[in-house]
């Protein structure tokens, strides 16, 4: 897909890292139709801005990144959330995918990577930081094992 079909919508409350994630967005020819700082001001923009992607931290002051994917992921038109998270900690991976988060970076990815990954994701694809493909993996297999999963094989939420 064309940089300019996407469409991102970066949240973070960091304003030196949310101003550095879309500066770098842009940059590359992605268009960045908002910004925010916290969940509900992104919840608030998104049906207007019409993200195609959010980027999305997990600690945010009012909700967590896992509360923000589920609702933005509720939106009548829903766009796909990579999550851009400093922890690379089992347990926040695994609640982001099952939140329905399609890639899940750690904030030590380079440009290049985080350019990648939005591109990657936004078509759909699944993109973790080398090392976590492994983690959702491995948690797929198990709840398939033990049957913990809806009849297309994905885990129940």
């Amino acid at each position: 897909m064309e940089t300019e079909a996407i469409r991102v919508l970066v949240v973070d409350d960091h304003p030196m890292w949310r101003d550095a994630v879309a500066r770098d967005l842009e940059e590359a020819g992605v268009a960045v139709v908002g910004t925010a700082g916290d969940g509900a001001k992104a919840l608030r923009i998104a049906p207007a801005a019409r993200p195609t992607l959010a980027v999305v931290d997990l600690n945010l002051p009012d909700m967590t990144g896992v509360e923000l994917t589920s609702g933005l992921l509720a939106l009548d038109e829903p766009p796909r959330v990579l999550v851009l998270s400093a922890s690379g900690a089992g347990d926040d991976v695994l609640a982001a995918v099952k939140a329905g988060a399609t890639g899940y970076l750690v904030k030590s990815a380079g440009r290049e990577e985080l350019l990648d990954a939005v591109r990657r994701v936004n078509t759909g694809e699944a993109v973790y930081t080398p090392g976590l493909a492994g983690l959702v993996l491995g948690e797929y297999r198990r709840l398939s094992a033990v049957g913990d999963t809806d009849a297309t094989g994905a885990p129940r939420r």
